[in-house]
């Protein structure tokens, strides 16, 4: 019986109070996964290094507690919903990437994204080959867990082929790394008997030629359903057999520290078409020929249904409109080292086209551009399906996998089993070259009568799956999604030969019990999340987590998915009658899950539906404020220029003060600041701040073109100190003579003070008075650029976005990376300094997609340019860094580390300038001053 008050008492006592999470909402937010499964775990326990790991797997065997290890909670099969403790992994111990032999392998700890993996091996043309749609969130340790594969990744390039090494730690605390002989040697010595016990297992199955071939059978294909029993059949040394069954093994037999996997050289070169036909039986003959004749990189197909909901694209292909009610399509890339080799390549696949003929053109695209349009199709798919659910319905995925020749046999029974029990939108798609089928259908998850048609779908499905040779999961891992079917694929043979590898390693069953093995036959259609109607604006979210990569909040607050699933679940509690604990709930989701929103819309960007979860909170914030509130706003609003001058003056006097007091009694009147502002005011010295300067006057040159610059509020009340407290020229100052040395006529708002974009006021949550604001700037700028016949610079980008967002078009606004590249890089000499410099992307550099512009901003003036990995949004969030700064020191914990061999910092947005200068240690500027000091 496990004993949750002990283990609470000691982790905390050995640990810390901080690292152990028992209130029911954050627990529930924080074990949230991409599965339709409600989260049941009774504690969260955040461990930093494998120090504290010991010492918790210690107190779980001694308690009876299990332990859910949990990457980034993508898994749609339920994997991580733990029983009874959730495991995160924060810190930088986690994140560390070796790159070894020259690119041709590599080691990822367990915390690392997929995505990191290929942004590290990159330099050396190099790239980890599974490639699953969730690498840009998942963790290596997850994707080893679950065997990840993906697009264009053979079985013979998944994780479990590829894998070289592997370092864990097994339920009894053992610690073992295959790349260290010494460990190893410890481990055969002090585990003799458990590797006896493998050794006997992997005699049963060998012994027995039924368990043998149809291992070997069932792993020719794609197959993450059960335990890898294949390293059984690949090898005879207990240690490999092992450490490749904890390849796939969902976290129910070991901790998984670091993996080492080979890697591939990367083909830069590809071709891709989009090639229509009458029938799924002559689409899967030529995907037959293809893999038999052609080196082709991916292969996937959709059928008439999927088609059918794809035609309401505008970017759909006319030419496959019209094919029948039996039409597939096929999308085909092909990559290669060289152009020579790709000519190659698809004149190979002509000419198997010319043998199964299709019923559209053939034409193979070679432009990125058109490559990446092409596939937008396809990954447009998900999304369509997902966001036209009902708002109280779950986008349930599965998928299969069957011997290719079998692909048209299961696709048609699919079809017709799913429009059986009247899914009739549900079509079927998936990478051909694997035979591996998706489908997803509306779960409406709180309805019986649905549960029940969901399960009858599934469970024909399974049977036609297995009669055809395949496997239940071909990519997604087993969880609780599958286990119900582990002896439908595997017969009472090989699942006694599971559970009793369970039993071997895990003889206590603290590693994620009931996830593969369990013996209860609903327990994938039980225990499922609330489905229930919050807003139109976040109601198609699908779990998937894609978005928290980015959220600089996760770890202060709730991270964006955990925002929408609080809010669910606090209206299933009001539809269940529950009200005093929905009170209880939204009181908290107000603290930290609306107030600690940094806001800064990057969720959206990597969001398969754009949901703005950020526009959201906005909403909420503006929801909450009363009258009174907004009446203030409205004042502050009309009276603007008034508060911007008392801001200026107060930082002027706060940067004399500061000085006079010195640092620590500086660090010191903060408490004294925040009881009567709200704000917690830095030492306005270390971070470089002072009260702004009187705006310049314009500079008119007869004959030069005009320029009309608008300084934001944020520059005009927030100046620059140098590191002895100085203060610097001013950002307009810098400007002005930048413009006027770049040939311009430089035309300023004549009554500058008093003008915003109303950023301020939109990010708590005022609409009303934003648009007020942005409506009379717009007026300014529209009059003093001749309706738009002359460009607008402003030296902010927050303030751009919103302006490009919301303005008359007609005004050209731009920020500074896009005018030094459009408008100054042609009209002015650049010396490149010696210098090392860190970059800070702002939210809506990123937003805007000007990353690599800004960087080759940086490198005009620079030979070394740094932008730190990781580092999304600064998290201060326009004042939030004043009210919140644990916001800000949360995004920006890895910063001081990566900018330590930097000189300066540059960015583009003047409060975000202020916290990289606080946990940058080091003085950030905007990107002007460089351009400035390196032009002429």
């Amino acid at each position: 019986m496990a004993d949750f008050t002990r283990f609470i008492q000691e982790a905390k006592s050995g640990l810390s109070e901080r690292q152990v999470y028992t209130d029911e909402l954050l627990v529930k937010a924080y074990s949230v996964d991409g599965s339709p499964f409600e989260p049941i775990a009774r504690v969260v326990v955040d461990i930093y290094n494998p120090e504290q790991l010991g010492l918790l797997l210690d107190i779980a065997r001694k308690t009876g507690v299990s332990l859910t290890y949990r990457g980034s909670g993508t898994g749609v099969s339920g994997q991580t919903i733990a029983r009874d403790v959730t495991v995160r992994l924060p810190g930088p111990y986690w994140k560390r990437i070796d790159v070894l032999d020259d690119g041709e392998r590599v080691r990822a700890r367990c915390g690392v994204i997929g995505a990191e993996v290929n942004a590290a091996l990159k330099p050396y043309g190099r790239y980890m080959t599974a490639d699953p749609s969730s690498i840009s969130a998942a963790s290596i340790g997850g994707m080893a867990a679950t065997k990840a594969a993906g697009l264009g990744c053979t079985v013979d390039k998944n994780l479990y082929s590829m894998m070289t090494g592997l370092h864990f730690t097994l339920a009894d605390g053992t610690d073992v790394d295959t790349e260290d002989r010494d460990s190893v040697a410890r481990f055969r010595k002090s585990h003799a008997a458990m590797l006896e016990e493998l050794a006997a297992l992997r005699a049963r199955i060998m012994g027995d030629d039924t368990m043998r071939e149809t291992i070997v059978r069932k792993f020719r294909i794609r197959n993450t359903n059960g335990y890898s029993l294949n390293a059984f059949t690949d090898f005879e040394d207990p240690v490999d057999i092992l450490a490749h069954l904890l390849i796939g093994s969902e976290g129910t037999l070991g901790f998984i520290h670091s993996i080492t996997i080979r890697t591939e050289r990367v083909r830069p070169y590809r071709s891709t078409a989009l090639v229509g036909f009458s029938s799924l039986d002559d689409a899967i003959r030529a995907v037959l020929l293809l893999e038999k004749r052609c080196s082709m990189y991916a292969v996937e197909f959709l059928n008439h249904v999927s088609l059918n909901a794809l035609m309401q694209l505008p970017a759909f292909p006319g030419f496959l409109r019209g094919l029948g009610s039996d039409a597939c399509a096929l999308l085909l890339e092909t990559n290669a080292e060289t152009e020579e080799a790709l000519a190659r390549n698809v004149a190979e696949v002509v000419a198997v086209f010319e043998e199964v003929k299709p019923v559209s053109p053939v034409n193979f695209e070679t432009d990125p551009a058109v490559c990446e349009s092409l596939w937008n199709v396809r990954r447009a798919l998900f999304p369509l399906l997902a966001g036209t659910r009902h708002p109280e319905e779950f986008a349930y995925s599965e998928d299969y996998c069957v011997p290719i020749n079998n692909l048209p046999q299961a696709c048609r029974s699919f079809v017709e089993i799913l429009h059986k029990y009247g899914f009739t939108k549900s079509g079927v798609h998936g990478h051909a070259l694997h035979g591996n089928i998706h489908f997803s259908i509306p779960l409406r998850i709180n309805d019986p009568v649905a549960i029940g048609d969901v399960a009858k779908v599934i469970e024909e499905v399974a049977v036609v799956v297995v009669g055809l040779g395949g496997a239940l999961k071909a990519e997604h891992g087993t969880g609780r999604a599958v286990a119900p079917f582990m002896r439908l694929e595997w017969g009472e043979d090989l699942v006694r030969v599971m559970y009793a590898l369970k039993g071997i390693i895990d003889p206590l069953n603290i590693m994620n019990p009931d996830v593969m093995l369990n013996e209860d036959p609903n327990c994938h259609l039980t225990g499922l999340k609330y489905a229930v109607a919050v807003d139109s604006i976040v109601d198609t979210c699908i779990d998937c987590g894609f978005c928290e990569y980015v959220c600089p909040s996760g770890g202060v607050g709730l991270s964006s998915r955990q925002r929408i699933y609080t809010l669910r679940t606090i209206a299933g509690l009001r539809k269940d009658g529950k009200n005093a604990l929905a009170d209880k709930w939204e009181a908290a989701f107000r603290r930290i899950g609306v107030d600690l929103c940094a806001a800064d819309g990057l969720c959206a960007t990597r969001c398969p539906l754009g949901i703005d979860i950020a526009g959201f909170m906005k909403k909420l914030r503006g929801l909450g404020h009363s009258s009174f509130a907004k009446g203030m706003a409205s004042s502050a609003a009309r009276h603007f220029g008034l508060l911007e001058g008392a801001a200026s003056g107060m930082l002027s006097f706060g940067s004399g003060a500061h000085k006079l007091l010195g640092h620590h009694l500086a660090e010191a009147s903060g408490a004294l600041t925040r009881a009567v502002t709200g704000m917690k005011v830095p030492d306005l010295n270390a971070v470089h701040l002072t009260g702004g300067a009187p705006a310049p006057r314009g500079s008119v040159t007869p004959g030069a073109p005009a320029v009309v610059y608008y300084p934001s509020c944020a520059v005009r009340m927030m100046g620059y100190k140098d590191a002895d407290g100085a203060r610097e020229e001013s950002l307009m100052d810098v400007t002005v003579r930048l413009l006027k040395k770049a040939g311009y006529s430089v035309i300023l708002p004549e009554q500058a003070k008093g003008l915003c974009c109303g950023k301020m006021f939109e990010t708590k949550g005022l609409h009303e008075q934003a648009d007020a604001k942005l409506k009379e700037l717009e007026t300014v700028l529209l009059a003093l650029s001749g309706n738009g016949e002359i460009p607008v610079l402003c030296e902010t980008s927050p303030c751009v976005a919103r302006m490009k967002k919301k303005m008359d078009k007609r005004v050209c606004i731009q920020e500074p990376v896009a005018f030094v590249l459009e408008r100054l890089v042609g009209r002015l000499h650049f010396v490149r300094k010696e210098r090392k410099v860190a970059l800070h992307p702002t939210c809506s550099i990123r937003e805007m997609g000007l990353v690599d512009k800004f960087r080759e901003v940086a490198e005009h003036c620079v030979t070394s340019v740094v932008i730190p990995e990781g580092i999304f949004c600064c998290g201060f969030s326009g004042d939030k860094g004043f009210t919140h700064p644990e916001l800000n020191a949360f995004a920006l914990r890895h910063l001081e580390e990566q900018i330590k061999d930097c000189e300066e910092g540059y960015s583009s947005s003047r409060t975000c300038e202020v916290g990289l200068t606080l946990h940058g240690k080091k003085p950030y500027r905007n990107i002007l001053y460089l351009v400035d000091e390196c032009t002429r």
